[in-house]
């Protein structure tokens, strides 16, 4: 189920949840939390490659070396991280042309974040910002039903709030894709100062605010609708808000219907809001194996397993760069960052003097759900990487262009 278990959504809960970590920004920036330990892998010290069992949960699993994979460098892979090479690294799962290649989980400790939702089971993570993604296919599925006119709607008439603070006639401007990009112009930083400093916004507002969207949507305006990029945590938020208002079912009803469900995921988990919404810009827990369904869902262009989820039009247009980032990561970094969409991330490895497109869905702690539509290859990763030390942050992409692309025959 979308959410499986009612969660706690009193104000106090809520707020001593995100005083640890914030349900923090996708693609880092903002001071370090509290790191777990080491992923204490319950692997052989000498990892032997495996096919992944077979779950019946939609996945066909298939042997790397029968896809032509190179199976000494996914074990080289998996050595490395419980050498302690990689040392954030919690869980991979590979995907190759729609196959499931590898499925390991190696943490055997939790995190403190697994005790928001109560979860006692290793293979089950926070995912943090990768939720941003599940809203925005959510948003796609509505706007197919007719419940959402389309993403140049104007974004208050989803909402039925009597007035607003700090009235300016742009906010009528403000449409879905404004909130889809991130460029709502409203006045909002939440990476600076850092998550953990007392004056950060995104940590204040949570601290005094109730109803997030009215919260939102009551802060003043700081640009045009569509001009400026301002990454937005309660604005994913907020879309599964309008989800719900617009439509018969609740959110979380709609999410079981007609993702969770099709998808075939059963072991699931999101937190709650203050006033009782699924929080979808950074509350889902899944495993690892279900949060590569939707890179793969994505790679097959809205497909699973031969049941159309979301069309393919959805799929293109949300993937693609729709705010060109006059920002990079680190030149050092293996994945280069070169845009958003529909809270999506794109960007792009060098890799054998070829330059690989790609897109995907990233969440604190270094948690990523990537999809290289050349290579037929979707890779999902969940770690602790919750300090903000480059090395840190880079770990997952280093990973994944060291061993995993060239673990792909190429041609």
């Amino acid at each position: 189920m979308f959410c499986k278990n009612p969660l706690r959504s009193s104000k106090r809960w809520y707020r001593g949840a995100v005083s640890l970590v914030l349900l923090l920004a996708g693609c880092g920036g903002g001071g370090g939390g509290g790191t777990a330990g080491a992923p204490g892998s319950g692997l052989p010290a000498d990892y032997g490659y495996s096919v992944p069992v077979a779950k019946g949960d939609g996945w066909n699993v298939a042997e790397a070396a029968g896809l032509g994979m190179s199976v000494e460098l996914l074990e080289d892979m998996i050595n490395a991280v419980q050498d302690r090479e990689y040392p954030i690294v919690d869980s991979i799962a590979i995907a190759y042309q729609g196959k499931l290649v590898l499925d390991e989980t190696l943490r055997t400790s939790l995190h403190e974040s697994d005790g928001w939702v109560g979860n006692r089971d290793p293979a089950m993570h926070a995912q943090f910002s990768v939720s941003k993604s599940f809203v925005s296919i959510l948003i796609g599925i509505a706007i197919e039903q007719g419940i959402i006119p389309g993403v140049e709607s104007p974004y208050l008439a989803l909402f039925d709030y009597p007035d607003y603070q700090n009235w300016d006639d742009r906010k009528n401007d403000i449409t879905v894709e404004d909130v889809l990009t991130m460029r709502l112009g409203l006045e909002w930083n939440e990476w600076d100062p850092p998550y953990f400093d007392p004056d950060n916004q995104l940590l204040k507002f949570y601290e005094n605010e109730f109803d997030y969207s009215k919260g939102l949507l009551d802060l003043p305006m700081a640009a045009n609708p569509g001009e400026r990029f301002a990454y937005n945590t309660v604005a994913s938020v907020s879309l599964g808000q309008a989800i719900e208002n617009s439509g018969p079912l609740t959110l979380t009803d709609f999410g079981t219907t007609y993702l969770a469900a099709p998808l075939q995921i059963t072991a699931l988990e999101v937190r709650r809001t203050p006033t009782g919404l699924p929080d979808l810009g950074g509350g889902v827990y899944l495993s690892t194996r279900d949060a590569l369904k939707i890179g793969q869902l994505y790679a097959d262009d809205g497909i699973w397993n031969g049941q159309r989820i979301v069309s393919s039009e959805w799929v293109a247009v949300s993937t693609q760069p729709h705010v060109t980032l006059t920002w990079t990561e680190p030149d050092a970094w293996a994945w280069k960052l070169d845009g958003y969409g529909y809270q999506w991330w794109s960007g792009y490895f060098d890799y054998d003097g070829h330059r690989l497109a790609s897109f995907a869905a990233r969440g604190y702690g270094q948690q990523v759900v990537m999809v290289i539509p050349e290579l037929e290859l979707v890779v999902a990763v969940n770690a602790h990487g919750y300090d903000d030390a480059e090395g840190e942050q880079n770990q997952v992409f280093s990973l994944i262009a060291r061993f995993i692309l060239p673990a792909i025959p190429r041609p």
